[in-house]
Parts: structure tokens; sequence; C-alpha cells
């Protein structure tokens, strides 16, 4: 049977921190602890820094949990969009610092249980036609002139055709969710690390002010690793745009193989990489690009993946499926440093896709900020950054779309649908008395309702039938069935509502 959740959490025994249940004062208070939470910490460790780690949820277990953890700086076709916004130093920045965060990633993993699934692949860019294959030779130059291990080759071995496949030498990939358990045993005996406790408000004076549990956290700085900052200081929400993949695991039939990481050039795209579990080889699979909370993009999307699936290596049956979110920054490049200039609050944000090695730079340029080190990579990634950019246009189409979603469902209310086509484990959004509900039937047929307005700007929520989430397109919010938030920029939990009347049509 199917697992609507990640792989690579089934059945994994993780110790359990505890929840902030008293007032701290610390130098430096990490909220997130995913890649780039659990690397600051690591970072530093033994510096002399009282350091905490505050997890709204479960160490691991968002975005770095539920990622391909493809290991690599392959980013797709990449450097040739750098080294036309940022000049060639600018790339050669971006290559460099990811080169070494996934030598980092490596060491790290050789010292952890298992070594955390780390296996030396190759990473490939696979083209299927001419037009594909142009792009490819002119991302070949690029990378190449930067110094990275690519080469264009002709065949890899997929059993579907290609016309080119640009191929990243000496790679990795691994568990994602064993390794943030590793990071933090690595740092848990000096640092703090606390699950279940959400940061609800701050306030940023002489010293930053966090309020968590009911308590207070008073530090020095902040660093907001939450893969969206939750706090508005520096409006990075409208510097980075989210969007959303779904994700299959299936075990790969005897007759196939996959030697290596691949993703495709076109659109949309497919993403390709195995693991190892229990002595059996898994297929881990990345459907195209969708908007969070479009249910029919998603649902398209998923269908993609599964035909492309069962046409190219036979998989008629999946064992888990998930999907992820992430941010597209405005440029191509992330957002990491202050907030604002001189703040105390420290954000990183905006991986496009790729947050396993920028995770690692990210949490580099942010350790080093903090002992006052020079890091090579921070001029690139400067959080303060304005500057235009060749990729505004795409930029400002995807917040159009995040404007339409605001202004056009929200008001014409487009979205709703009759409170009767909702079965029982199901949930849509219903137009009732002028307003949106999130409506969620459960087992039994009890009807539970809450606002489907964002808690962050008021944008309206979508329903994520594979996560059973209710999801925002407009800056990436997520909520579970229940209203409590997943992962921000929203901080506070959908408002509860009176359930419509069976025969409400919507709208």
């Amino acid at each position: 049977m199917e697992k609507n959740f990640p792989f690579w959490s089934d059945e994994v025994e993780a110790p359990s921190y505890p929840a902030l249940g008293e007032d701290l004062e610390v130098d430096v208070a990490i909220v997130g602890g995913g890649i780039v939470g659990m690397h600051c910490a690591y970072r530093l460790k033994g510096s002399g820094l009282r350091t905490v780690v505050l997890e709204a949820r479960r160490i691991g277990q968002q975005a770095t949990g539920r990622s391909t953890a493809k290991v690599t700086t392959q980013h797709g076709r990449k450097y040739e969009k750098l080294i036309r916004s940022f000049g060639r130093e600018g790339a050669l920045a971006y290559a460099d610092a990811n080169e070494g965060a996934i030598l980092e990633i490596a060491r790290l993993a050789e010292s952890m249980e298992g070594k955390a699934g780390l296996e030396q692949r190759d990473a490939y860019i696979y083209a299927v036609d001419d037009k594909e294959a142009l792009q490819l030779e002119q991302e070949a130059e690029a990378a190449r002139s930067l110094g990275l291990p690519a080469d264009l080759v002709h065949d890899a071995g997929l059993p579907f055709p290609t016309t080119a496949l640009l191929k990243y030498r000496g790679q990795f990939q691994f568990d994602p969710y064993r390794y943030i358990l590793g990071l933090a045993g690595l740092v848990g005996h000096e640092t703090p690390i606390y699950e279940q406790s959400r940061v609800t408000s701050w306030g940023e004076g002489s010293r930053c002010h966090l309020e968590v549990n009911g308590r207070t956290v008073t530090a020095q700085h902040v660093i907001f690793a939450t893969q969206m900052p939750i706090i508005n200081e520096g409006l990075h929400f409208a510097k980075a745009f989210p969007f959303a993949h779904p994700i299959v695991a299936a075990p790969l039939p005897p007759d196939r193989r996959l030697d290596g990481m691949f993703i495709s050039v076109g659109s949309p795209s497919h993403s390709l990489r195995t693991a190892e579990r229990d002595g059996k080889t898994y297929l881990i699979a990345v459907g195209g690009e969708y908007k969070g909370g479009d249910t029919k993009q998603q649902q398209d999307m998923l269908t993609d993946l599964r035909a492309f699936l069962r046409q190219h290596f036979g998989i008629e049956e999946f064992s888990h499926c998930w999907t992820n979110e992430d941010f597209r920054p405005m440029d191509g490049a992330a957002f990491v440093g202050p907030a604002e200039r001189d703040s105390k609050l420290l954000v990183a944000t905006g991986f496009d896709a790729w947050g396993i090695s920028q995770g690692v730079v990210a949490a580099d340029i942010l350790a080093d900020r903090l002992l006052g080190r020079t890091n090579e990579a921070a001029m690139l990634f400067d959080s303060t950054r304005i500057k235009p950019v060749s990729g505004a246009v795409e930029f400002t189409k995807g917040n159009l779309e995040a404007a339409a979603n605001l202004f056009g469902e929200r008001l014409l209310q487009r979205a709703s649908v009759p409170v009767k086509s909702i079965a029982p484990g199901e949930a849509g959004i219903v137009s009732h008395g002028g307003d949106l509900l999130a409506v969620r039937r459960d087992e039994k047929g009890t009807l539970i309702a809450h606002s489907a307005v964002c808690t962050h700007m008021g944008c309206a929520l979508g329903w994520n039938a594979i996560d059973r989430t209710w999801d925002c397109s407009c800056h990436g919010s997520r909520f579970d069935e229940l209203g409590e938030v997943i992962s921000g920029p929203a901080v506070a939990p959908l408002q509860q509502r009176s359930a419509p009347d069976e025969d409400d049509e919507g709208a």
C-alpha cells in the first residue's frame, strides 16, 4: 500500500528532543532543524557562543527530509545563467562554495552510522532532442570554464533515448533524514535542541526576544533557518516565490538499472536517483514543477510522473508518494545574511530546489558572520542586495501568479466546490456566506471547517491531496488537516469555522 509520507523517515527510530519549557538566554538562537540550522549549530560548536536550536516540529522532517538528497554541484542549467547575471567572478564563487559544501557533507557522513547512506555517484543532466542538446553544450562550456568536473557524453544507460548528457563526475547522494539525525548527535551534547518549539513572535532591540511555547528566548543573534523566513523584515517572501514537485519511491524492477543521478532539461522535468533499503534498490523520482495549492496542477504533474516511470521503468506500484516545496530567488542566487542591513536577525532562503549543498554554503556564511570571519561567497548571496537581473521577467511572472491567487481566487472564489462533492477522508475549498472555507470530511463523514485564508497575508489556500495539507501558493505557507502551521512564513493557525450545510453548492 502506498504511503503518503517521505521514504527517508519511514520506519526510522529517531531520538526525540524535549519541547522548550523554560526561559533561555543565549548568544545565538537557531530557528529550524534542517540542513541550514543543524550545520550552523555544528559550525558554532566549540566557538564559545551559547547556541540553541528551536525546531517547530521534528528535526530533519521538513524540507531537508523531504528532498531527493543529491549532494552535487550539478544544479540543472545553472552556470550559464549565473555568468550572465553575476559575471564569471560571481559564478565562480557559487561553484567553489558548493564544491566545498559537498566535500564537507561527505566528510561528515563518513563519521555517521551507516555513513548516512552516502554513495558516490555521477550526476547527469539529459537532453532528449537536438534543441536541448544545444542547451547542454552551452551549459557544459560554462561549467568547464569554472573548473567544474563536467563533460558531455552520449550515453549513460538510461532506458529511453537521449541526444546528449552533461555528466558531473564524482558527486554524491545520501539519506537526508539520517544525515540530519547524525548532525544532531554530533552537536546535541553541547547545543540544546528543542522540538515542538515553534517561534510565534519576535522582537529586535539591544537583544532579540523570541516567544516559544509561552516562554521567552533572549539572544544576541537569531538565525531563521526555516526555508522561507517567518519574519517580515527584509520582505524576502517578495524576493523568492514558492513552487513544488511530487515525489515517489518504488522498488526498482530487477531487470532495470540506474547508475547515477539524473535530471531532464525539458519540462515537465523528471529527476531520478536510487536508494538502498533492506536489501532492495528503490527508485526515487521527482516530477514536474507546479504552484503549491493548485490541486489540478499537482495532479497533472503526478499523473505525468507515474506514466513516465511506468513507460520507461515498468513500475506499476509505488511504495511512497509525497511533495516538497522550495523557493526560487529573483536573480538565481539565494539570500543569505542579515534580514536587513546590520540586523541581528539572519536569514537563508531561495535555494531553488538545490538546498542540500546550498544549505551548507548558507550555514557557513552565517556562522562565519557570527564568528567574525571572511566568507568568499557572502557577497554573491548578500541577503540585502538590490540589483536589476536577467531573471526578473520569470520572477515577475511568478509573483503575478501569486497576486492572481490573492485577488482572483480570494475575491472571485474560483476554487470552490460543492460540499457534497467532498468524500470521506477528502477535502476542498467551499464558498459559504461570502467566505472561503477549508473543509475536510473525516472517515466518519463529519465535516470540519477552517478559514481558507492564509494567516500570513490573506491569500487563498488549496488542498494538497498527497500530503493532506492546506497550501498557500502566494508565499508558501502550509497547514495540516487541523489547521496548525507546518511551515511559514505563517506562524498562526487557521481560524476555525462552522461547517457548511451539506447542500451548499459553492461558487
